[in-house]
């Protein structure tokens, strides 16, 4: 499944994308289309949210997690994130401050858009996840691309 969502009532989506391109057209279709909120974000919120991230990996992250976390279970859930293909709702995130609501959504999805872009082209030069240590640049692709289908999982598309 490439950027598809599987039919649901107002639970959230289950989309996978299989690459950067079916993400990016997902973000443009709710951008176009418009959506329904689930959860507590909007898609600016979302797009900010996502593109903290994906700079981070590229740049260096702006936090740190307690080293017996990582130890003991870092590597563990980077498993079964992977395996899974999905996150867990409701999980605690580093990011501050968090992505106001009503944000420009167009400037949003262009700074996403741009580090996708960034991370998309690069073949070294990754920094370690505060929360998983060491990732390969196809692992970091692959736990973006499930991050943001968890994050996009919460707007329903208007058609």
């Amino acid at each position: 499944m490439s950027g598809k969502s599987e039919p649901r009532g107002s639970a959230q989506r289950q989309l996978h994308f299989a690459d950067f391109d079916a993400l990016r057209a997902e973000v443009d279709r709710l951008h176009r289309n418009g959506y329904q909120k689930i959860g507590a974000w909007d898609l600016a919120q979302i797009c900010n949210h996502l593109e903290y991230f994906v700079a981070g990996s590229l740049d260096g992250h702006q936090f740190k997690v307690p080293w017996l976390f990582k130890f003991l279970f870092g590597r563990m859930v980077l498993r079964r994130i992977l395996s899974q293909q999905k996150m867990k709702a409701g999980v605690f995130t580093p990011q501050k401050p968090l992505p106001a609501p009503g944000g420009d959504e167009a400037a949003a999805i262009a700074n996403f858009k741009s580090a996708l872009a960034r991370l998309d082209s690069a073949s070294s030069g990754f920094h370690d996840s505060p929360f998983f240590g060491h990732l390969t640049p196809e692992q970091w692709r692959e736990l973006h691309r499930i991050h943001a289908a968890h994050h996009l999982g919460f707007l329903d598309p208007k058609s």
